[in-house]
C-alpha cells in the first residue's frame, strides 16, 4: 500500500506541481483507524505522502499538506495521533477531522438498532410536539468539550486544524418530515451557526460540506438560503 501511495503522489503531485497556494494535498479520506496498531500504518501513509510530495519540487517544495486524523474523527484523532510525519519544511502541515454530531440529528435517514433520528437539537430548539425525537446527546456542552481538544492538541502548539467537513442536513425534503417542521429547520440553522461559531473560536478552519441541499452547482444558484445565512452568522 505504500508502494501505491508513493506511486500516486508522485504523479498527482507532478502533475499539479505548478499550481499555486490555493492549493494543497491531502493524504488519505476518513481513513478508518480504531487502535494505535492500525495509527501506526496510517502514520506510514502520511509520510509516504510527504515524502512523495517534496520530491517532485517546485511548488511542491513548500505547499501546504493536510493529514487526516483517524477515521477523521476528534476523539481518536486526540487519543491516538501522538505523532505527525516528519516534513523538511517547517509550519506548512495541517490536521483534518471532520464533525457530524449527534450523527442521529445530522445525517441519519432512518431510525436504526442503535439509535433513532433526531430532529431537534441545542438549547431553546427542542420540540413540546414530538418530544421524542429531541437529541438526547451530543449538544453544546458537548461541542465545546470535544473542539477543546484539537485546540489543546495542535492549535496551541501552532499547529492548524482543518474541520474539513461539517453539516447538518433538513428533512422537510425526505420521507421523514419532521411533525414540528419550524422547531426541526430552526434547530439546523441553530447547530449549523453553533458548530461554525465554535470551530473559530477554538482555531479550527470550518468548511461546510454541501451534498446539494445548499447549492446548486449546475446553475451557480443558492437552493437554501437559511443554511448560507447560518453559516455566515458563525463565520462572523
Amino acid at each position: 500500500m505504500n508502494a501505491k501511495q508513493k506511486a500516486f503522489w508522485e504523479q498527482i503531485a507532478t502533475t499539479m506541481r505548478d499550481f499555486d497556494e490555493h492549493l494543497m494535498f491531502a493524504s488519505a479520506n476518513e481513513p478508518p483507524v480504531d487502535n494505535a496498531a492500525q495509527m501506526a500504518i496510517l502514520g506510514s501513509y502520511h509520510q509516504t505522502f510527504v515524502n512523495a510530495v517534496r520530491s517532485t519540487g517546485g511548488r511542491n517544495s513548500y505547499r501546504v499538506l493536510v493529514v487526516q486524523g483517524p477515521s477523521t474523527d476528534v476523539d481518536k484523532t486526540n487519543d491516538l495521533m501522538t505523532t505527525l510525519p516528519s516534513d523538511k519544511v517547517a509550519s506548512r502541515m495541517m490536521v483534518e477531522v471532520h464533525y457530524y454530531s449527534p450523527f442521529q440529528f445530522c445525517a441519519l435517514e432512518e431510525d436504526a438498532t442503535w439509535g433513532k433520528m433526531f430532529y431537534y437539537w441545542g438549547a431553546g430548539h427542542h420540540s413540546t410536539i414530538e418530544p421524542d425525537r429531541n437529541a438526547t446527546w451530543g449538544e453544546e456542552d458537548a461541542v465545546n468539550a470535544t473542539f477543546a481538544k484539537m485546540k489543546a492538541k495542535f492549535v496551541d502548539k501552532g499547529i492548524p486544524v482543518l474541520l474539513g467537513e461539517y453539516g447538518a442536513y433538513r428533512r422537510n425534503n425526505s420521507a421523514h418530515v419532521p411533525l414540528d417542521l419550524a422547531t426541526h429547520n430552526d434547530a439546523v440553522d441553530y447547530w449549523l451557526t453553533y458548530i461554525t461559531k465554535q470551530a473559530k473560536a477554538n482555531g479550527m478552519l470550518p468548511f461546510y460540506w454541501d451534498t446539494g441541499g445548499a447549492l446548486d452547482r449546475k446553475i451557480y444558484t443558492v437552493k437554501d438560503q437559511r443554511t448560507i445565512v447560518a453559516i455566515k452568522a458563525g463565520a462572523n
